[in-house]
């Protein structure tokens, strides 16, 4: 589950635990500077406050860090967890928004992975005519994972990473597609997509009813469906949108609609989209509805191979416990009576 480092410290490191004694496999914390507490710091306190969950970044980025440092700063976490730590990257979104800087390019994704695998495994890197190396590198296996949305860094992710944690959405035609794009990376490196850890981030809100839990997954569904994907995962999930004049409005929430402060106002700047729509498109995006909703929908999934999930709750400035909630005492039990068992 993904845990949002905006709440205290001392509340973060309980909602950790809270999360392991609920039945979760593990724990990504936000990596975004100006919004949360530092990632390197929060998974250092997760390490030492748990036994059993698998921590990560989610996600870091060689953008607001140098790849130097990130190698340094997981095997750090990692003496702390042995086993129990993965590296999660990406581009670097709100890190880079937030201080007026663009996302990382792919290229500079593929340098920043290949020296952090080489620091960690003990190797000597040139830094511009300076060789050096991770003095403390226990070249114990970190699973070095690619956060990937568009095709293209999907393939690289294929290609270069142990593993990718797809943030594409969460439907049959999105899932046969986004594993066409995995395929062709992973075929150009060749391996096969079965020798990659592959996860699936699931945007998250549940409650009482469908229509309540749609209704608070209004920003981060039009986030996503209309301003992030480009048109480009609308055709595998079935969706075509109708035209949309995008108001002022959208554009003053800081830092963006899917990690807005202020949750209503985010809620309140997407009514230019019909509640048709946002259906539509929480349906695509992930496990928004009630709990048990959640669990036919993670069910029919599972069909297509889907065995790991990351889930993304849709508040950045809320503690998820309502999805804790009803993951422990509803969603977790119904998969259980029916067989299944996944990473999440």
């Amino acid at each position: 589950m993904r845990v949002p480092g905006t709440q205290p410290m001392p509340r973060l490191v309980r909602l950790v635990q809270d999360i392991e004694a609920a039945g979760f496999d593990g724990a990504g914390i936000l990596d975004s500077q100006l919004l949360s507490r530092d990632t390197f710091v929060v998974l250092a306190q997760a390490a030492t406050s748990t036994s059993r969950l698998t921590l990560f970044p989610a996600v870091t980025n060689p953008l607001t860090r140098h790849a130097s440092v990130l190698a340094g700063a997981i095997q750090s976490v990692e003496e702390l967890a042995p086993g129990r730590v993965k590296f999660v990257m990406g581009t670097g979104y709100t890190s880079a928004s937030t201080i007026g800087r663009r996302a990382a390019t792919l290229a500079e994704m593929r340098e920043c992975l290949r020296t952090v695998r080489a620091l960690l495994g003990g190797e000597s890197v040139d830094f511009g005519g300076t060789p050096g190396r991770l003095t403390f590198a226990a070249r114990r296996p970190i699973p070095l994972i690619m956060a990937a949305s568009g095709p293209k860094a999907i393939e690289l992710a294929g290609e270069i990473a142990d593993g990718v944690l797809l943030l594409v959405g969460f439907n049959r035609g999105i899932v046969q597609r986004a594993l066409e794009h995995l395929e062709r990376g992973a075929k150009r490196a060749g391996r096969r997509v079965e020798d990659l850890e592959v996860i699936w981030a699931a945007r998250t809100a549940t409650a009482a009813t469908t229509a309540g839990a749609r209704r608070l997954a209004r920003p981060t569904a039009v986030h996503w469906g209309v301003l992030r994907w480009g048109g480009y995962w609308l055709e595998p999930a079935g969706i075509r949108l109708p035209k949309l004049e995008i108001p002022e409005a959208v554009h003053t929430i800081y830092p963006d609609l899917s990690h807005a402060r202020d949750w209503e106002a985010a809620i309140d700047a997407t009514s230019f989209v019909s509640d048709e729509v946002v259906a539509q498109l929480c349906d695509a995006l992930g496990l928004i509805g009630a709990p048990g909703d959640c669990a036919g929908r993670i069910a029919e999934m599972a069909k297509l191979g889907v065995r790991n999930l990351y889930l993304m709750p849709t508040l950045t400035f809320g503690p998820p416990e309502q999805e804790i909630a009803a993951f422990r005492d509803v969603v977790f039990p119904r998969l259980l009576e029916a067989g299944l068992k996944l990473g999440v």
